[in-house]
């Protein structure tokens, strides 16, 4: 993917001077930034580097003598004149400023394909009746590395992360809308949801709705799968799924490059009947799931032998947030295990 060369142009220093540096310390890879708050140098750079840049979000005033349609112009703050063009809020959190530029390129196809060059994403699915252990070893795995995201598909997560992000930022039921409204690529709508917390965990927010994952088309759902595992943005999506048996669970069991299934000695009566509905998906490859005991070192009694089994003794249901966490060494060698 591509740096796109954002231009930024305001006359209020401090600010432009914020917003440059989130972009700078967040978005590295993404974006590079110029940034302006003198019109005549502005307008000097723009007319001798207009062939570099790709997007610009200024003051109106400062786009009036400059718009060029070969660069994508936006109005920062109100448009009173140029109403043309799109606008965006001024004052509010630098990840929505930045989740609206890239909704802006979303809608121009033309421009979209060009700044978002697909890859691959290997879609790693947490599955477990022990809904705890589950979403735990999802975060935990998404903790790794920053070139991880995590994504909850459960109806009502269990654990919050980040904070206020609820306020201003998207989250996956706008995607799964972006889908059913055919808007345009839905990869560009994953990418405008990302959100970074405090521990440095990428994560997608979860439904505002439950009813917007069950209610997806059986073609609507292949799209959502498809730009996940297309995305290429991150090489992992870490995918903490609902402990169903419907449709799409299945498809994303289909999709995962690999399927994390954790439990403790309270949940052994469920295994037969995990591994039951497991060989009911036809074609579904049993090398890529991975059986994980969780909990105290003790002998466990199996009532039927499990493949690929691996134990975290460790991992118990109380790590519940990940403020203040860190994994030591071995910790982390155990985790990165499970990936490779």
């Amino acid at each position: 993917m591509p740096q796109i060369h954002l231009v930024l142009a305001d006359y209020d220093f401090e600010y432009v001077n914020h917003l440059a540096q989130w972009f700078i310390e967040n978005k590295p890879n993404q974006f590079k930034i110029s940034s302006f708050t003198e019109k005549e140098s502005f307008k000097r750079f723009i007319s001798e580097n207009k062939d570099s840049v790709n997007i610009i979000l200024a003051r109106e005033d400062f786009l009036i003598e400059s718009t060029d349609h070969n660069v994508e112009s936006i109005v920062l703050g109100q448009a009173v004149e140029l109403t043309d063009l799109p606008a965006i809020e001024k004052y509010q959190p630098a990840p929505s400023i930045c989740s609206d530029i890239l909704s802006v390129l979303s809608n121009n196809q033309t421009r979209a394909e060009k700044w978002f060059t697909f890859g691959k994403s290997h879609l790693i699915a947490c599955f477990s009746t022990n809904i705890y252990l589950k979403s735990t070893l999802a975060l935990l795995l998404s903790y790794l590395s920053t070139d991880y995201v995590y994504i909850s598909l459960d109806s009502f997560p269990l654990y919050k992360i980040g904070e206020n992000f609820q306020a201003y930022n998207k989250n996956l039921s706008d995607i799964l809308y972006h889908i059913k409204s055919q808007k345009g690529n839905p990869v560009i709508a994953l990418e405008s949801a990302v959100f970074t917390d405090s521990s440095n965990i990428n994560f997608i927010p979860p439904l505002d709705n439950p009813k917007d994952l069950w209610e997806l088309t059986d073609n609507e759902a292949d799209i959502f799968i498809e730009a996940l595992t297309s995305w290429g943005h991150f090489s992992k999506i870490i995918a903490d799924l609902e402990c169903n048996t419907g449709p799409i669970t299945i498809k994303l069991l289909e999709a995962a490059s690999n399927i994390f299934i954790p439990f403790d000695k309270t949940h052994l009566h469920q295994i037969p009947r995990i591994k039951s509905f497991l060989n009911s998906i036809r074609g579904l490859n049993s090398d890529k799931i991975a059986w994980i005991f969780c909990g105290r070192n003790e002998e466990i009694l199996l009532s039927e032998e499990l493949d690929n089994l691996h134990e975290l003794l460790w991992l118990n249901e109380s790590i519940a947030t990940m403020d203040g966490f860190s994994l030591d060494t071995d910790k982390r060698r155990q985790l990165e295990g499970l990936l490779n």
